[in-house]
């Protein structure tokens, strides 16, 4: 008799999805070694936990939250401002002692960061007195997003120019790999 095959519901999350894959894995004769590899990572339990937390972002994403505040460190400026001002009570001063903290300001530095959506860096602009004496080509902004790894290159400034050049770049690190 043929078992009847489990069906998921319309609103199953990837997790759910990943859990009726891993149990319908049934190992044959031809790939029995990928199967046991298959079952073994679908299995694994961090997998599981990152599938979970994949999915309550999705869900989170989906509620379209918006920021009731896009600049919260300048708000607790004023008011530390605002506090300084003039005599302070008990509960004034521990307000004053948290929004002084660097941790917390800190945070509302995140905070702002996250509900300005301004996730990329942003390259300072080139300035008013760049030597003009350089042919254009010889000038080459590019960006490179440096991750745990070493970038791999070295710059110097020119002394006499003022000018910053890359001096070397490192066979195989990252900067060398961006093909930039």
């Amino acid at each position: 008799m043929k078992e009847a095959m489990p069906v998921l519901t319309a609103g199953a999350g990837l997790h759910e999805t990943l859990a009726l894959l891993t149990s319908q894995l049934r190992p044959d004769a031809n790939h029995k070694e990928d199967m046991v590899f298959l079952k073994d990572v679908f299995s694994e339990r961090s997998l599981g936990y990152l599938m979970k937390i994949h999915e309550k972002l999705r869900q989170y994403e989906r509620q379209s939250p918006t920021p009731v505040l896009h600049s919260a460190s300048s708000l607790a400026e004023d008011v530390t401002e605002e506090l300084q001002s003039g005599p302070m009570s008990t509960e004034e001063k521990e307000l004053l002692h948290l929004l002084s903290s660097p941790h917390f300001k800190a945070v509302l530095s995140v905070h702002d960061t996250v509900a300005q959506k301004n996730f990329d860096p942003v390259l300072p602009p080139l300035p008013d007195d760049f030597e003009d004496e350089l042919d254009e080509e010889s000038v080459k902004i590019v960006r490179l997003v440096k991750n745990k790894e070493p970038l791999g290159a070295t710059i110097r400034r020119d002394e006499a120019t003022g000018v910053v050049v890359v001096a070397r770049i490192m066979r195989g690190g990252a900067a060398d790999r961006s093909g930039r």
